[in-house]
C-alpha cells in the first residue's frame, strides 16, 4: 500500500516532498493509530485510503492548518480524518463513467464508519469534491472557504456520516452488496461501542 501511494501522489501527482529512494510513500502519521484500507485485485492495491484519529495529530492539524483561516475544526474519539484516498487510474476501464475502484473504496469506508464507532470525517478536498458526496448521502459542511494550496483550489470539510450514505453510493457506482468481508476481531476496539457490522 506504501508503494501504491508513491506511484499515485509521487509519481503521478508529483507530490516531490513524499518522494522516498525506496518508493514507499511513508509519513509521520502512519503509526499505530492509523487505519489503513485497502481495496485489492489478487495481490495488487487498486485503491487506499487511510484514516487518522483527530484526538492526536494529524494532516489538518499539522500539515494544513492554515486551510482552516483561524477557524476550529470538530475532533474527538467520533471523528477520524481521511487522507491519502486514491483509485489507481491505471485500472480505470476504457470509457467507464465512473471507475468501479473508486466505488468500492468509497463503499468500504462507508460501511467501516458505523463499525469503527465513527461520526464522520475531516477532510481537505477539491471543492467539487463536495458536491459528489452530498450525491452520495454524506451531510458536508466545509469549515472555511476554499484556498489555493500548491496551486491547487482546496477546502476543508467535515462529512458527516447518514443512514442512507452506504445505499446512495451503491447507487452513484452501480455496485451491489458489500465492500469487503468484515472481521470485526481485527478492528480498533472502542470502549463506548462494540464493533458491529451495519449495512
Amino acid at each position: 500500500m506504501y508503494r501504491f501511494r508513491h506511484r499515485v501522489f509521487v509519481d503521478i501527482q508529483k507530490w516531490e516532498a513524499c518522494r522516498r529512494p525506496d518508493g514507499r510513500d511513508i509519513d509521520r502519521f502512519d503509526g499505530p493509530g492509523s487505519i489503513h484500507v485497502a481495496v485489492l485485485e489478487g495481490d495488487a492495491v487498486v485503491s487506499y485510503s487511510r484514516l487518522l484519529p483527530t484526538t492526536r495529530p494529524h494532516v489538518q492539524s499539522h500539515v494544513y492548518p492554515e486551510l482552516l483561516q483561524g477557524r476550529p475544526a470538530p475532533t474527538g474519539p467520533h471523528i477520524h480524518e481521511w487522507t491519502r484516498w486514491a483509485a489507481a487510474p491505471w485500472r480505470r476501464p476504457d470509457g467507464a463513467a465512473v471507475d468501479p475502484n473508486a466505488g468500492r473504496q468509497l463503499l468500504a469506508v462507508t460501511e467501516l464508519t458505523p463499525i469503527l464507532g465513527l461520526t464522520g470525517y475531516l477532510a481537505q478536498v477539491h471543492p467539487a469534491m463536495i458536491t459528489t458526496l452530498v450525491t452520495m448521502g454524506w451531510e458536508v459542511e466545509p469549515l472555511a472557504l476554499p484556498t489555493r494550496y500548491d496551486g491547487q483550489p482546496l477546502v476543508p470539510i467535515h462529512a458527516i456520516w447518514t443512514p442512507r450514505t452506504a445505499e446512495a453510493t451503491r447507487r452513484a457506482f452501480g455496485l451491489a452488496g458489500t465492500a469487503y468481508d468484515v472481521r470485526p476481531h481485527t478492528l480498533p476496539r472502542r470502549r463506548d461501542r462494540t464493533p458491529r457490522y451495519a449495512s
